[in-house]
């Protein structure tokens, strides 16, 4: 787990709520505080689709638990946008099976893909202030800490490709 502090909160706020950058990645939650708090909860309600469509989106290896950011994106953004910035928000994100599944096939794990919950980013506002925080959840006890210190050099790399400067704290 790593904590790293954003440089120019005008940049990740561009990457994350305007670009396509973080659109791999699916949504557990989304807290946004402006002129009230506003909760969203990624988890899929999978009444609302067809058997036919969560078939397709594990044909197509999507999730079938979390929603895509995406496809939540446009909703944080409308919640964003406007002349005041927010008070603060506060976005968790997960790793797509396939990049588990990429990081767990590295020869540098030690770990196999299904014993990696998931891999996740925090991204939080607050004070000014952008902090991504990376995590890992196993569904067993690991003392392996190889998928760690993979995702968390992944996530270093990801967000200097997007040209974000960062401190880490």
């Amino acid at each position: 787990m790593i904590a790293l502090e954003i440089k120019g909160t005008k940049n990740i706020m561009n990457a994350l709520l305007i670009s396509e950058q973080f659109d791999p990645f699916l949504v557990e939650e989304a807290v946004i505080t402006t002129f009230s708090t506003f909760h969203i909860d990624g988890h899929l309600v999978k009444d609302f689709y067809s058997s036919d469509e969560l078939e397709a989106f594990e044909k197509n290896q999507k999730s079938t638990v979390f929603s895509c950011w995406n496809d939540i994106r446009p909703i944080c953004f409308q919640l964003i946008k406007g002349k005041k910035t927010p008070v603060s928000f506060k976005v968790v994100l997960h790793a797509a099976p396939q990049l588990v599944e990429k990081i767990a096939a590295n020869p540098e794990c030690g770990v196999a893909a299904n014993l990696i919950r998931s891999l996740g980013l925090n991204i939080r506002y607050d004070n000014g202030k952008v902090t991504c925080i990376t995590g890992s959840a196993f569904t067993t006890f690991v003392m392996d800490k190889s998928v760690e210190r993979l995702w968390d050099a992944h996530v270093r790399q990801l967000l200097s490709g997007f040209g974000l400067e960062f401190e880490e704290i």
